[in-house]
């Protein structure tokens, strides 16, 4: 992402890329949500993550699409596993260890795991009241340390936390919203990805989305969606199957919903925060 003379440049594709340009050494966080896509399709994401964390039982659900892959049963590694480990099953724990990553006890009742996961990549502070088990392997945490006396990670990809309870979706949105509530993504910018979209903020101002790329085995699809979060914005768009100029919505009122894509960028000006989403389509290549 870059902005260029006031407008906000998007690749959401990119965490796909093996050559990625806007989207790279980000932190990812994996939610308790069943990873119901095949090890390839999150390959690449994890590739392009500069460090990955597993959000109390995100961990299980890594662990359990490792235990199903027939060929590297060990391809998705996490460098750390934080939350109050309610989740967490002990087979998942021990799997984790033995793996060489940091567990990190987090008692804290009135944040959410996904708060915890953030963060932690953000500072990499044990939470007060904390329990750190380091990793076992010390070349690991050396590593682990290298990176965390690095550059600081703004950006977080986040898999997971849009299906099942419909409480933990909106827990899930409402985050994303806050993690990102100065002007100019000044602290960086998250994507939430799912098993069928990928979803993210776009803030007052003027955007421009490349929502046609295409990567082996996957691609952007065609459905869009544009929802108003805080409060009613007036939105004008380009590229768009159905294009609308300042056109009011809000809860209670109209919705951009179920749009189609027109052309290969797709154009947003804004007057309020609203959320941005695309399907994903699995049957290119």
């Amino acid at each position: 992402m870059a902005a260029i003379l006031g407008t906000t440049i998007w690749h959401p594709a990119d965490i796909f890329s093996d050559s990625p340009i806007a989207c790279k050494d980000y932190g990812l966080v994996v939610l308790n949500q069943p990873l119901e896509d095949q090890v390839a399709f999150y390959t690449q994401v994890w590739n392009n993550a500069v460090y990955h964390v597993g959000a109390d039982g995100g961990a299980n659900c890594v662990y359990d699409l490792n235990r199903s892959n027939q060929e590297d049963k060990d391809v998705l590694k996490l460098d750390t596993v934080i939350g109050d480990l309610d989740s967490l099953r002990a087979d998942a724990r021990e799997y984790w260890l033995s793996r060489d990553s940091e567990i990190i006890y987090d008692p804290d009742q009135y944040s959410t795991d996904l708060t915890k996961a953030v963060k932690y990549i953000k500072a990499f502070e044990i939470p007060a009241g904390g329990e750190f088990t380091p990793s076992k392997d010390r070349k690991r945490a050396a590593a682990l340390q290298k990176i965390k006396d690095g550059p600081r990670i703004k950006d977080i990809v986040c898999i997971g936390g849009l299906g099942g309870r419909v409480d933990q979706g909106m827990s899930t949105l409402h985050h994303l919203y806050i993690f990102q509530n100065e002007s100019g993504y000044a602290s960086g910018k998250m994507f939430l990805l799912s098993s069928e979209a990928i979803t993210f903020v776009l803030k007052t101002g003027k955007h421009k989305i490349k929502v046609r790329e295409t990567f082996p085995g996957m691609a952007l699809g065609k459905n869009i969606g544009i929802i108003p979060l805080k409060e009613p914005s007036r939105i004008t768009t380009k590229g768009l199957q159905w294009d609308v100029t300042e056109w009011l919505t809000a809860f209670g009122g109209q919705m951009s919903t179920s749009n189609y894509v027109k052309e290969d960028w797709v154009t947003v000006e804004t007057t309020k925060d609203v959320l941005f989403t695309i399907d994903l389509n699995f049957a290119s290549s």
